[in-house]
């Protein structure tokens, strides 16, 4: 006999909950009956449809997960996305670990989500998927937000989202100790996934720090989630669609762990969305900068701050830096920030777009340049220690960086380990390791990308020739630590305490296997730091033009090195303060001079 099961399947099928049953609320007007035959499906496939047809739900919750959202030691952010309804979900929480259903019959904190009913398109031609779901087809759903507080520090709970009969798997998550102890967290960027093959990729990643440091309060993802950018003007939203796709498969890909670990996300360019916002739809997060500011951000909850331990963590968004007023909002909200916790030791800033990379891909990006420009000051300013970023998919440890004068702060790194000659792709300084001071500067450190995606480091000629895009004289002097590409994606443990912050980077293979990539400490020490710095502005370069010999001033010259703007080396000149340049065709060249222990960085045009 032919066996069959007759399905009501949505219009919508979710990764995380693929509905096969009758009488399921659709998630569009149009249902679609389909009869499945045995015989079409391996055994497996076919056991899947069986059991999915049984236990789907349309009220399940789905794409759940928590979120850091004011103080950490007393309150939460919970977040899910379920079918069209008109039922507000809720949280129940019990001051329990490993809490089972019937747990929940008992003391229980119970928090009432508020509602919002979301139209977004969900999924583009990209993500591959083959279920007959034509690409640009708005799907609905209700997204749930709850904000729990009157939680106790230092406290193991467990909890589900839902309504009854339609309750989530059982999560659990540990607040904040209310004082300055030692904890670790898990930082990620660039998952940045668009079909199966890459969610695969992003993980693997996650799942593999999730067994590496089981013990991490939270995960910080800096941005760039999913691939597919929506439109960023509204002019535009017909041309530009983002992919609701590319979200189901982040949270439902990696369920498990948003059950056990809040996340602190930020905003990535390709996060953007104008028509649909679906990051701000995701995620709950403190959205008190929109509220009080008059620039604001173009998506809700992607700026904001909080305290843990003894680290203040302020969240940057820069893909509205376009916006009129946008910089100096931005600069008084982190002044406000710095202001109302001076007691906090460790300041650290975290954002996707870069302010500074070596990456060849953005490297000379205008907005890099504006940020730059605006935020350097007010990073000086409020002794920003730690700056995480992300967006160009390359390893990288920039500084400590003096920001006013965009050079490498003197006497601030210690103990880097040189394990090769500059050069390699994995390894483009040849050194790893070290201890960097931030005293009187910020380190600024990117670790390549959590997903399949990546860029190439550029080389010292390479900056040397994009000067003029990128104006940062000695862009190539700020790599004091490991610069290069991975070849593989990452995460790292950053392990913080009051003394220091230690930070280890691995990468993942295949198989899921962690393995170390580089580890280096920050510390924050008066009896090291030091405040001199060397400026370019003491060095000149006379005449200018030149014809026939240009004069080096205000250093004795180990080496002078001349290059073309198109970063090649045509002249090089020892223990001379004097350079014959009458050989140089006519143009405009960089002077590379290295004294005193330090490099310098002029221009000079050859008539």
């Amino acid at each position: 006999m032919k066996k069959s099961l007759l399905l009501n399947v949505q219009s919508l099928v979710a990764a995380a909950l693929v509905s096969l049953t009758a009488g399921v609320q659709p998630l569009s007007a149009q249902e679609t009956t389909l009869t499945l035959n045995k015989a079409d499906f391996s055994v497996p496939t076919w056991t899947k449809l069986l059991r999915a047809s049984k236990a789907a739900d349309g009220k399940l919750p789905y794409s759940i997960n928590m979120t850091i959202n004011g103080d950490p030691s007393s309150q939460l952010g919970f977040a899910w996305f379920t079918n069209p309804t008109s039922e507000k979900g809720m949280v129940q929480i019990v001051k329990k670990a490993n809490a089972t259903e019937k747990d929940f019959e008992g003391s229980i904190i119970t928090q009432d989500a508020t509602i919002e009913h979301v139209s977004v398109n969900y999924l583009v031609d990209a993500n591959k998927v083959d279920a007959g779901i034509e690409s640009k087809t708005d799907m609905a759903y209700t997204s749930h937000k709850a904000l729990v507080d009157k939680l106790s520090p230092g406290t193991t709970y467990s909890f589900r989202v839902g309504m009854p009969g339609a309750w989530s798997e059982i999560g659990s998550f540990t607040t904040a100790k209310n004082d300055k102890s030692a904890y670790s967290f898990i930082y990620i960027t660039d998952t940045q996934a668009q079909y199966d093959e890459m969610f695969d990729v992003s993980q693997k990643t996650i799942h593999a720090a999730q067994r590496l440091v089981p013990d991490a309060q939270f995960v910080l993802c800096n941005g760039d989630f999913v691939e597919t950018t929506g439109a960023t003007k509204t002019a535009d939203v017909d041309k530009n669609f983002s992919s609701e796709w590319e979200w189901e498969q982040w949270f439902s890909t990696m369920q498990d762990v948003w059950m056990q670990k809040p996340l602190v996300p930020a905003q990535g360019n390709h996060d953007r969305s104008v028509r649909d916002s679906n990051f701000a739809k995701h995620f709950n997060t403190d959205n008190s900068f929109n509220e009080n500011s008059s620039a604001k951000t173009a998506m809700d909850g992607t700026i904001y701050s909080f305290v843990y331990g003894d680290a203040l963590f302020m969240v940057i968004n820069y893909e509205d830096y376009s916006a009129e007023g946008y910089f100096d909002e931005l600069k008084a909200w982190m002044r406000e920030q710095v202001n109302a916790h001076k007691d906090v030791k460790w300041r650290i800033a975290t954002y996707h777009k870069n302010m500074f990379t070596g990456s060849n891909s953005h490297q000379d990006d205008a907005d890099g340049k504006a940020v730059r420009a605006a935020m350097l000051p007010i990073f000086d300013e409020l002794k920003i220690d730690l700056a995480l970023q992300g967006h160009d998919h390359i390893y990288e440890v920039i500084g400590p960086v003096s920001n006013t004068a965009k050079t490498l702060v003197a006497d601030a790194v210690q103990n880097v380990e040189v394990v090769g000659q500059p050069g390699a792709r994995e390894n483009m300084t040849g050194k790893k390791g070290g201890v960097f001071n931030v005293k009187d500067g910020t380190l600024y450190f990117l670790n390549n990308s959590a997903g399949k995606k990546k860029y190439e480091p550029r080389n010292e000629a390479a900056m040397i020739a994009s000067l003029d895009k990128h104006e940062v004289a000695n862009y190539w002097g700020l790599f004091s630590g490991k610069f290069g590409q991975t070849g593989e994606p990452t995460f790292s443990r950053v392990n913080m305490s009051t003394d220091k912050i230690e930070i280890e980077t691995y990468t993942v293979n295949d198989l899921g296997e962690p393995s170390l990539f580089d580890s280096f400490t920050v510390v924050k020490d008066d009896a090291t730091a030091n405040t001199s710095v060397l400026k370019s502005a003491q060095v000149t370069v006379a005449p200018n033009p030149a014809s026939d010999v240009i004069r080096i001033d205000g250093v004795i010259a180990d080496k002078v090195e001349i290059f073309s703007m198109n970063g090649d080396l045509v002249k090089v000149a020892r223990n001379s303060n004097e350079v014959n340049v009458s050989s140089l065709a006519t143009g405009m060249y960089v002077v590379k001079i290295t004294a005193e222990n330090d490099l310098f960085f002029s221009k000079v045009m050859k008539k």
